[in-house]
């Protein structure tokens, strides 16, 4: 199965972890709490995305994230021996989300600007790329 599209936020619900595969590239691994209404469900992530990778001390337990990727089904088999399902996601594309607990650090991060420190926002577009737009609007919800 190849997988479908998909863009999501959601919550790590651990520290991320860095990792190397066997062709020697690095990548993150981390799980995300993705809530909808009253449900919760899980996404294994394995994540190549570069940035990403680089900001990997920030992506701990509790923090917003916005991912995109391909996502699939995985299947295993437990310790008591019963077959388990769950979702997973190879990701090309992650961020720090903008929202929710990341605000608090956010707000820090402008106190050190104001305080002459140089800040670059994970969420801004590259340089040239889009001219005079500015991607750190607050997400009305």
């Amino acid at each position: 199965m190849s997988g479908i599209e998909t863009a999501f936020f959601g919550a790590l619900g651990a520290d991320a972890e860095r990792k190397i595969s066997k062709s020697g590239k690095p990548y993150l691994r981390f799980t995300v709490r993705v809530e909808n209404d009253d449900a919760v469900t899980w996404v294994s992530v394995l994540c190549f995305d570069s940035d990403a990778h680089e900001r990997a001390d920030r992506m701990v337990k509790g923090t917003r994230v916005y991912i995109e990727g391909r996502l699939s089904t995985s299947e295993w088999t437990a310790q008591d021996g019963a077959k388990r399902f769950g979702l997973s996601v190879m990701s090309w594309h992650c961020r720090l989300a903008q929202i929710g607990r990341n605000r608090v650090k956010r707000e820090a991060e402008k106190v050190s600007v104001a305080a002459g420190k140089t800040y670059h926002s994970p969420c801004s577009a590259p340089e040239g790329r889009w001219p005079s737009s500015d991607f750190n609007d607050e997400i009305p919800w």
